[in-house]
């Protein structure tokens, strides 16, 4: 059975009447699963894209703070600008 939506119209229980009485038991059996199948649960999108948006973030500002920041010294500061 191939329905056009969820509701039967009338002309699609004119066409069951007309079947067999297996053949109508068949397509009432199918109409039923029809009805009785969970919904499709669909995955949504903007979780997944929040958290690469937050890690995108995330790494441009550790590059960005990485780039600004002042060189780290080695050696002590005294040697560098002498005694006091």
């Amino acid at each position: 059975m191939t329905p056009r939506g969820r509701f039967a119209s009338i002309a699609d229980m004119a066409d069951i009447e007309s079947l067999s009485a297996d053949g109508a038991f068949t397509e009432a059996l199918a109409n039923a699963r029809m009805w009785l199948e969970p919904p499709v649960a669909r995955e949504r999108l903007w979780p997944a894209m929040l958290a690469a948006m937050f890690f995108a973030m995330s790494a441009l500002a550790f590059a960005t703070a990485a780039i600004l920041a002042p060189p780290a010294h080695l050696t002590p500061v005294e040697t560098v600008r002498g005694p006091y």
